[in-house]
């Protein structure tokens, strides 16, 4: 996976951009308003990503100095220049600053496509890095999504060999972080946010729980309003930064779709959405089904988790296929008292309840995030990016979701 850090002075021209980069291939990108050298200013985050492409109506703006001190910086960085035009002693002066490749006149899929390719192919025999990025999602509230989210994280951390970020987007009193552990968490995602501009490498440290070994959390604001707060630009660029820097990055989203949520689901390889065994719940479940796929997630990145099950729900799970046209990925049983114990002591399933049959299932579910077979593992489509979406599909405010 390569991850693809854009940057431009022209919002519209960067979306567009953004657009045609996603019909090229399963690229993970992020988006920079401004000039190379407010990159500059943000220190050694850039050490996320493995391409730049600055977009430039002249050498002039491309700003060459800084483009040359962002490639002393982080030495593996494959800088791309898009311009109108330019003539030969420009080009040379583009490649001296340290661009690989300089790409004319307007932007469409098949040059930018054939430079992407041609930035994979120096980058063969680099640390081309896989983080996996997965989402638990639900319909209601109260089904189990956030314990799901954060033991899953925990478990694969400790069983897996994988470091782990657990990001809890839940945007209705966040409290994923609580259910593994008693620890304070030193700040928020909101505050992370809202210090996108002076963030570096020590100041994201310095911001993400140390839960466990390999097992970071960045908390959920644990105020609607706050969270409501944050922009999507600067979420762009935390998830941007954040995800490459691990193994597997689990986003507790919660019950809500917008484009925060949205933001997150676009870069997911898998979508799990948890229903509790109950007719209500599969209904619900079509409907977020249908939204889903509306705004372009299609089923095969989506995995249904039956939470809660008992032997009075066996119909439930049988109807799961008809209701949803798919059958359910994993049942989790219902085991009240394993999770009781496990969340009032504030502490992972697996150490409050090692043996019981939620730490169980729960325990296989990691194994599949972590180690995805050729039947489990999800590839990214094709299909249109968020900004695609925003601008020219159905909205959850359209849907009737907001």
């Amino acid at each position: 996976m390569i991850d693809i850090l854009i940057t431009s002075t022209d919002a519209e021209r960067l979306a567009q951009i953004m657009r045609t980069i996603a019909g090229c291939g399963p690229y993970r990108t992020t988006r920079s308003v401004g000039t190379p050298f407010d990159l500059v200013e943000r220190g050694d985050t850039l050490d996320a990503f493995d391409v730049l492409i600055v977009d430039a109506r002249g050498l002039q703006e491309a700003q060459l100095p800084s483009v040359s001190e962002l490639c002393r910086r982080c030495e593996r960085l494959t800088c791309i220049l898009l311009i109108p035009e330019a003539s030969p002693e420009e080009l040379i002066a583009a490649m001296r600053a340290g661009f690989r490749d300089v790409v004319t006149g307007p932007p469409d899929g098949r040059t930018i496509g054939e430079a992407l390719q041609r930035a994979i192919g120096q980058r063969a025999h680099g640390s081309t890095r896989a983080s996996r990025i997965v989402s638990f999602m639900s319909c209601k509230g109260g089904v189990g999504t956030s314990f799901i989210a954060a033991n899953v994280a925990h478990i694969v951390s400790q069983t897996q060999d994988r470091r782990v970020l657990l990001i809890d987007l839940n945007q209705l009193y966040a409290d994923a972080a609580f259910l593994v552990t008693a620890q304070t968490p030193p700040s928020t995602l909101p505050q992370l946010c809202a210090e996108v501009d002076r963030m570096d490498v020590a100041l994201f440290e310095a911001s993400v729980m140390h839960a466990a070994g390999n097992f970071d959390i960045l908390a959920g604001a644990g105020d609607p309003i706050k969270a409501s707060e944050m922009r999507q630009d600067r979420l762009e660029w935390v998830l941007g930064v954040a995800a490459p820097r691990y193994d597997c990055v689990i986003l507790d989203l919660g019950q809500t779709i917008n484009p925060l949520s949205m933001l997150a689901l676009d870069r997911s390889d898998e979508i799990h959405i948890v229903l509790q065994a109950s007719m209500p719940h599969l209904q619900a479940g079509r409907r977020l089904q249908e939204i889903l796929q509306s705004l372009g997630y299609g089923p095969e990145r989506m995995r249904l988790l039956l939470n809660r099950q008992t032997r009075h729900g066996e119909r439930v799970r049988e109807a799961a296929d008809t209701v949803l046209g798919m059958k359910p990925f994993l049942v989790i049983p219902d085991d009240a008292r394993a999770v009781a114990e496990a969340v009032n002591q504030g502490v992972p399933i697996a150490a409050a309840a090692p043996c019981s049959a939620v730490t169980r299932c729960l325990r296989t579910l990691a194994s599949s995030v972590a180690l995805p077979n050729a039947t489990g593992a999800t590839a990214r489509g094709k299909g249109d990016s968020l900004f695609a979406r925003m601008l020219g599909r159905q909205t959850p405010a359209k849907l009737g979701l907001m």
